[in-house]
């Protein structure tokens, strides 16, 4: 059997939430060759999976020729796709009819506003018959050998005296991860600050912040073992949004997502805590964010920044990175 699901949504984290679909596909069909078509961005996450047999990529704004393609060379006996966009699903669903296969083209289909997106991809596909009735975590698949170099590398510096964990439970390290992909969704820079100057234990960040140490670049692969280590300290993360918070949750670590314009009802971290800005905002569209008045250029009709993120204080934040995991 040949199956190919098609993420081209555009983000790290549209690909992270449809792993565990990736994952019930494969373990539904033992045996099936599963082949991710996804953007190459993302790719590196799936290179050791092994649920997935082959990953194709497609380019940006040119995604429909990659469908095509992919259809043409794999004949497929199954395709799944969280993509519509272009004619996306409409192009693998008349490729089904045309050979007698099966396609689920649609896994945005009536979405409650209360239901996490990858939580509702698999509802849907349990539904079809497709993978088994169970709601399952994102998970990124890393090879031990990647966790323990990342361990050995990074240990001694979320705790710099021995490199074994610290005495108190307060001092574990956290690393922040400030930026996001669209204006929207940030938490503004000085309370990035405030957050770091108010911690007892070590500060890193991923992007600058004033008063943490900025860890150097790294590709994704190694991104995803740096956060395994820090979970192995028993640090946390927190950011907002974003598809390197979701990279973390998915390795296990202990995770504080910031939610603002997206609803964490809809978008949130299956593993982790979601901390929602103003949850009775009356702009806020769960099921079709993309229409916000505020999406496209941040423009908050409430505040001259987001008010949402403007009532997440640093305060609240703190607390939650210091409570236990």
């Amino acid at each position: 059997m040949r199956i190919l699901l098609i993420d081209l949504l555009g983000g790290l984290g549209d690909l992270i939430m449809v792993l565990p679909s990736v994952h019930a596909l494969a373990e539904a069909h033992p045996g099936a060759e599963l082949t991710v078509l996804t953007h190459a961005a993302g790719a590196p996450l799936l290179a050791r999976d092994p649920a997935v047999t082959a990953v194709r990529t497609a380019e940006k704004h040119d995604e429909r020729a990659a469908v095509e393609q992919a259809l043409a060379d794999l004949a497929p006996d199954l395709t799944v796709t969280t993509t519509r966009f272009d004619g996306i699903g409409d192009l693998v669903d008349d490729d089904a009819a045309a050979r007698g296969t099966r396609a689920v083209s649609n896994l945005w289909r009536r979405p409650p506003t209360d239901e996490l997106v990858g939580e509702r991809y698999q509802r849907i596909l349990a539904a079809e018959g497709l993978i088994a009735d169970r709601v399952r975590p994102p998970r990124v698949v890393l090879d031990p050998a990647e966790v323990a170099a990342a361990v050995s590398a990074w240990r001694p510096r979320w705790h710099p005296t021995s490199g074994k964990p610290p005495a108190r439970e307060h001092d574990t390290p956290t690393v922040l991860v400030p930026d996001a992909g669209m204006a929207v969704k940030r938490w503004p820079a000085h309370r990035w600050a405030a957050l770091a100057a108010s911690l007892p234990g070590p500060v890193f960040s991923i992007g600058p912040v004033d008063g943490a140490e900025e860890l150097p670049p790294t590709d994704l692969r190694g991104l995803a073992a740096r956060f395994a280590a820090l979970a192995a300290a028993g640090g946390v993360v927190v950011g907002p949004d974003t598809g390197p918070v979701r990279l973390a949750a998915a390795v296990g670590a202990r995770t504080i997502a910031l939610f603002g314009p997206t609803a964490a009802s809809r978008y949130g971290l299956e593993e982790g805590t979601n901390l929602q800005g103003l949850p009775d905002c009356p702009h806020r569209m769960p099921t079709a964010i993309t229409e916000q008045v505020c999406w496209w250029d941040a423009r908050c009709p409430l505040a001259t920044e987001p008010a949402c993120l403007l009532d997440l204080p640093v305060a609240r934040v703190r607390e939650q990175v210091l409570a236990s995991g």
